[in-house]
């Protein structure tokens, strides 16, 4: 696999506080890695220890194999960041922001502002000023402005907070968008799980500085995916029943006689009867599984997040 981003026993403190402590982090080139902690768990740190707005306290930041601070500066070239908001003119239209950012960062040639505005489809903006846009209208410039020196790589921190429901939508499917046309390979940072549930490749679980856990997507889903938990005297007598009566639930056989189905939660009691109707004694039948935001909850800690 090609590893564009190993980040090997990195820590950042101010004072006795660590803000980030032991992270071990690889990202694959194509990953949608998503990075979920509560606020203040140390995703913004972490973020900006990898493009050097603030520097680690120890640790190392590798980017294609490369560790060395002059070889690491030069691949950050290749990595767009959109980290907190940025410091947009608010009378300067989407344009000529973009132009004073272009000038500022020596990036070559205008056509680049062309190419960003309309990846993020602001090319009919106009004479608008920034202070009219919308709030997607901003993070969606803020997108442009990481865009604009070809990046492979994106490092998001909550692109989509502070969007009603039509403007998450909107930047999600334009980040699905650069990941599979474009290659773009991209680490986001939320709050919300769910928010980032639909593109994510993997996830990162983080929470007072510290991952907790790191899981793909595949993993993430059986781990919530909720089943009945069917225990019986003798599971090789109920399989063909159920697989009979209830062709549509796929089940598994595990020991101790213990057959877990993926469906029918609202069929427990038919379940139960057609079993027992067939003389298979049912020892317990219970559904098991957390939906995403309880599986969150009970990793992180903490109420809610609204």
């Amino acid at each position: 696999m090609n590893c564009m981003l190993e980040i090997e026993s990195l820590s950042k403190t101010y004072g006795d506080f660590y803000a980030i402590q032991d992270i071990h982090l690889n990202i694959v080139a194509g990953d949608i890695c998503a990075v979920i902690g509560k606020n203040g768990a140390g995703k913004t740190t972490l973020f900006k220890c990898i493009t050097e707005q603030v520097f680690q306290t120890k640790g190392t930041i590798s980017f294609y194999g490369k560790s060395d601070r002059v070889e690491v500066r030069q691949e950050r070239h290749k990595m767009g960041a959109i980290i907190e908001e940025p410091a947009f003119f608010q009378d300067f239209t989407a344009r000529q922001n973009l132009e004073y950012y272009r000038q500022q960062r020596g990036i070559a040639g205008k056509s680049s502002i062309d190419q960003a505005l309309r990846e993020v489809n602001l090319m009919d903006t106009g004479k608008k000023k920034f202070k009219a846009f919308s709030m997607g209208m901003k993070q969606r410039l803020g997108l442009a402005l990481a865009l604009m020196t070809h990046p492979t790589f994106l490092i998001l921190d909550e692109p989509t907070n502070g969007l009603d429901p039509e403007g998450k939508a909107e930047i999600r499917q334009l980040l699905q968008r650069l990941n599979r046309e474009k290659n773009v390979t991209m680490l986001i940072s939320s709050h919300v799980l769910s928010e980032l549930q639909s593109i994510a490749t993997r996830y990162i679980f983080i929470d007072q500085g510290r991952i907790i856990q790191e899981l793909t997507a595949e993993e993430l889903l059986n781990k919530t995916r909720k089943s009945i938990e069917l225990v019986v005297k003798d599971s090789r007598q109920a399989a063909p029943i159920l697989e009979k009566n209830f062709p549509d639930i796929p089940y598994q056989i595990l020991p101790n006689h213990h057959i877990q189905l993926f469906g029918g939660m609202d069929m427990t009691d038919q379940i139960n009867r057609v079993l027992h109707n067939h003389n298979i004694a049912v020892i317990s039948i219970n559904i098991k599984g957390e939906d995403l935001e309880e599986y969150y909850l009970s990793l992180l800690g903490g109420e809610r997040n609204a």
